[in-house]
């Protein structure tokens, strides 16, 4: 048997400011073997759902197979615009979530008390001229159901870092350009790599504005 997780939780950072929506987060994960060593390795933890919306997650490793998943739900029935997509996600995830529970207890065995898990949604209304953008974010802190839709304002930082936090939101709230609000999340989980080694490249970014979602990659420290 071998098990996945983002140990100490995968880096994400969103922000929002006129122009769109910025994302940003790492792609380091670990698994372990049936004798229990750990190895490392990437994985894709951003996916885009239609042409103007993504979603994004952290924790146990379960949450990316749910991430995909609950693309593949939003772009089957054609969920467009973010308020149906946000009105979906935390049902969704959560009957999702219910059905790997009875493995939980396998998996804390091998891997320790590690039960947190978290989605962030994002993504553009075309119907709301007052609130063109917006994010949504669903976790637990003990694989307890269902998950908790979690306030946040124009900014997060999952897990949360004093410091970077309390400048995005600056930034978000002075209404900093979205080229600004990314090249500070690329500085940050450059920083964050250099001390944590749970977190690593290649670092994905997203931005969300009235033409959709782009998605690019940045390799620091790749040659």
């Amino acid at each position: 048997m071998s098990s996945v997780r983002d140990k100490d939780m995968t880096q994400i950072l969103s922000g929002m400011c006129s122009e769109g929506i910025m994302v940003a987060t790492d792609s380091m994960a670990t698994t372990f073997d049936g004798d229990g060593k750990e190895r490392q390795f990437t994985i894709d933890k951003l996916f885009s759902i239609g042409s103007h919306a993504f979603v994004v997650s952290g924790g146990m490793g379960i949450s990316v197979e749910l991430s995909r998943r609950f693309k593949q739900y939003a772009e089957k029935r054609q969920l467009v615009g973010i308020e149906k997509i946000i009105g979906a996600a935390g049902a969704y995830l959560s009957d999702q979530f219910r059905q790997p529970m009875g493995r939980i207890d396998q998996v804390r065995a091998m891997e320790g008390q590690f039960d947190r898990i978290y989605f962030l949604v994002g993504g553009y209304s075309f119907r709301s001229k007052e609130d063109p953008y917006q994010l949504a974010l669903w976790g637990s802190e003990e694989a307890q159901l269902p998950l908790q839709r979690i306030h946040i304002g124009k900014s997060v930082v999952m897990p949360r870092a004093l410091a970077g936090e309390t400048r995005l939101f600056r930034m978000c709230q002075e209404n900093s350009s979205l080229t600004d609000l990314i090249n500070f999340a690329r500085d940050f989980l450059q920083k964050q790599g250099e001390i944590n080694p749970q977190i690593g490249p290649p670092f994905w970014f997203g931005t969300v504005t009235p033409k959709g979602f782009e998605r690019f990659e940045h390799n620091y420290g790749q040659g």
